[in-house]
């Protein structure tokens, strides 16, 4: 076996991951590539990381095309020399062994292991035309470049590939490429996309939207969550006068922090005083934080992230308000690191600004709490804030979640 093959693998960010979806392929076939140069980006638990090259040479075999999933130090790519032999390449790929996955810390350590006598989980195939398809488009010569998932919401919504423009890397045909050219045909010929209301007799045929990575990641937590943690809810309401007319001065000395700001700032302030609430969940007892690390729900088009605010408790509001708005910031950019999304020890969610007047919040595991917060309702004279707070049973009870809303609504309502 040669050694101037190296092995591009699914690396593993967490503990919980054991898959990830290739989001890009940032070089192609053929392409030399140094070591430690970001080389493609993949998917998983909400995030979308860089993975670097292990090794330097030629990016000889992509085996794992964009928009496609593979499991925890899979086989996804081969660097090697240029003098490698096709031979030499496929005798890797056929003795190819995936690390347990503890020791799939990275790309880089993944790459090492390759060649050792592992036992393995799955021996990775070569590339096969179902992985992406590369067939010409009617009437050109160039290949169409496009992942499965992209191809099948192409299909839905009826738009033809012939022609149409790929921005992704060496002219991959993207989602929001397909998703654009059908935007564009609605404009045009709005008919074409559905047929006749007064066609009673038709069905109509639904479009297929593939679960992301984020979707299927977060799919997985909730019913975790729903599953193990025996929920129960607890209701209170605030006077937000207070709160209303401390937003107001702060915008008139020149800072304008929200409302949710002003809520997460003051939880902040609460939290270490409840160790029970401020907590995680562990089979080998309560983990009680001394700190407030919170995660802060974020909506995005795709789906709704939490990074969190650590060490809340020592922040200022205005660096609260920094802080919340750089994190804001990174979700919109898809910049989170895998860090980002760990680590909480309580999580808020606003629906506030929604017009939603209350609601209860799925925990997210292993916390042992979480507060949803509702719409501002009435004015100066009498205004109404519905906060509530979901608790874990098995590690607070009704009364130390009550007392933890009482301390916040103090606080709340204070000048």
């Amino acid at each position: 076996m040669s050694a101037k093959i190296s092995a591009v693998v699914v690396p593993k960010w967490g503990l919980e991951m054991t898959e990830g979806t290739i989001s890009t392929w940032l070089k192609s076939p053929g392409d030399s590539v140094t070591r430690g140069e970001p080389l493609l980006e993949v998917e998983s638990e909400k995030i979308v990381n860089s993975v670097d090259a292990p090794a330097a040479g030629v990016l000889r075999r992509i085996l794992l095309e964009a928009g496609n999933a593979g499991a925890v130090g899979s086989l996804v790519g081969i660097i090697a020399d240029a003098d490698s032999s096709e031979q030499d390449i496929d005798a890797f790929v056929a003795s190819f062994r995936a690390p347990p996955s503890n020791e799939t810390v990275n790309a880089t350590n993944a790459a090492s292991a390759a060649a050792s006598a592992t036992p393995a989980f799955a021996a990775v195939a070569a590339p096969t035309a179902t992985t992406e398809s590369t067939a010409s488009a009617a009437g050109s010569s160039a290949p169409v470049r496009i992942s499965p998932p992209v191809r099948r919401l192409a299909e839905s919504l009826g738009v033809s590939l012939e022609g149409l423009r790929g921005t992704g890397p060496n002219g991959r045909i993207l989602q929001e490429d397909v998703e654009r050219a059908a935007a564009g045909r609605a404009d045009s010929a709005p008919t074409v996309l559905a047929p006749p209301m007064a066609d009673a007799g038709g069905a109509e045929q639904p479009r297929v939207l593939p679960w992301s990575a984020t979707r299927r990641a977060i799919a997985r937590k909730m019913i975790e969550s729903a599953r193990e943690i025996p929920h129960f809810y607890l209701v209170m309401d605030v006077d937000a006068r207070s709160l209303q007319a401390q937003r107001a001065r702060l915008k008139e000395s020149g800072t304008a922090p929200s409302i949710n700001d002003l809520i997460v700032h003051a939880t902040a302030r609460v939290l270490p005083k409840h160790p029970s609430v401020n907590a995680n969940h562990a089979e080998s007892g309560l983990l009680s934080f001394a700190h407030a690390h919170i995660a802060v729900a974020v909506a995005t088009d795709e789906a709704v992230l939490a990074p969190v605010l650590r060490f809340a408790d020592h922040l200022s509001l205005t660096d609260v308000t920094r802080q919340l708005a750089e994190l804001r910031q990174r979700v919109t950019e898809r910049r989170l690191g895998k860090g980002d999304l760990d680590g909480a020890s309580f999580t808020i969610s606003n629906l506030g600004m929604y017009g939603i007047r209350e609601f209860t919040s799925i925990i997210t595991t292993p916390q042992c709490a979480s507060l949803a917060v509702g719409a501002i309702r009435g004015n100066d004279d009498a205004a109404t804030l519905t906060l509530t707070l979901s608790c874990d049973h098995r590690a607070v009870d009704g009364a130390t979640g009550a007392a933890f809303l009482r301390d916040l609504k103090a606080v709340l309502e204070s000048d």
